[in-house]
């Protein structure tokens, strides 16, 4: 776990109640001391530790509760809620998240033995114990902010210890397969790219299927079994996200932004934005957000 005095450190330079892009690439700190509920956004291939307090994830109905001494891989893009339950002025909530950067991983995975220890389960979201050598990299990396003018030359060093550890421990597995060619997690990474590339054209899951190198079957099957999701589950996600941030972004016509997140019908696109976010898109129109939830698209 990392010291008290690098946790006591995040505390001061953190914005309290938002996520604070640190100057280090793809490092991002999150505190709060009030509950949050950030609701659909999507989770990029990063790797996050929670400090203090307690998070939970959501991907569909699958909730994980994520708290110190672990920390949470995510291999693929995936739209998820988050919510902080409990924090408070006393004790706020704290964690770090760091984007992957998959071409050095995969450059360092060039370089590193073939013997890897094997994971034990197959989840979506796992919950890994934090080791001591990958707690120590996290640790000199994040003391770094102390000192920004050691950042542009120390940063990348550390981050390829924090991959380097990644891939050698437990968690290496999933990080591999993301990186090896014609795996089914690096064939569905490429699948949920493609969809969120393309999220407001139809989908044809027999040509998305296709273009991945799979029969329609097992594609499915794999899909749904790294994202929870099936195809078009997940782009409806990304379409009533997308919708959703246009909508508190300016006010809009409800039928606009149906139109440019890819429905055809209005009417369909308040039923399933209903029924998705628990209010009416109407809601949001303006800014005004019936429920306060907040929107972000980050890693953290």
């Amino acid at each position: 776990m990392l010291s008290e005095q690098t946790i006591q450190t995040l505390l001061q330079l953190a914005p309290k109640n938002e996520v604070w892009q640190t100057p280090i690439k793809g490092l991002f700190v999150h505190q709060c001391d009030k509950p949050q509920h950030f609701e659909s956004y999507i989770q990029e291939p990063s790797v996050c530790i929670v400090l203090q307090g307690e998070r939970q994830i959501c991907l569909g109905d699958e909730c994980t509760v994520f708290s110190q001494p672990h920390f949470m891989f995510c291999p693929v893009n995936m739209p998820v809620t988050m919510q902080v339950q409990h924090a408070n002025a006393e004790k706020p909530y704290l964690s770090v998240s760091m984007k992957l950067d998959l071409e050095e991983v995969s450059r360092l995975l060039l370089r590193l033995p073939s013997h890897y220890p094997t994971a034990t389960n197959d989840h979506t979201f796992n919950q890994w114990h934090l080791e001591q050598g990958l707690s120590e990299a996290f640790e000199r990396l994040l003391n770094l902010l102390k000192t920004p003018n050691e950042i542009d030359f120390l940063a990348p060093l550390y981050q390829q210890e924090i991959y380097y550890r990644l891939l050698q421990g437990k968690a290496g597995e999933k990080l591999r397969a993301l990186l090896s060619f014609g795996s089914h997690t690096q064939r569905i990474a490429q699948a949920t790219q493609w969809i969120q590339n393309h999220f407001a054209e139809p989908l044809s899951v027999e040509s998305l299927a296709t273009q991945c190198g799979m029969s329609v079957s097992g594609f499915h099957h794999h899909f749904k079994k790294i994202t929870h999701l099936s195809p078009l589950q997940y782009q409806k996600s990304l379409r009533l996200t997308e919708a959703r941030k246009q909508l508190q972004a300016k006010p809009e016509s409800i039928a606009a932004v149906a139109f440019a997140v890819g429905y055809e019908s209005p009417s369909q696109f308040s039923r399933e934005y209903n029924r998705y976010f628990g209010y009416s898109p109407r809601g949001e129109l303006g800014g005004i957000n019936l429920k306060n939830h907040l929107y972000i698209v980050d890693s953290f």
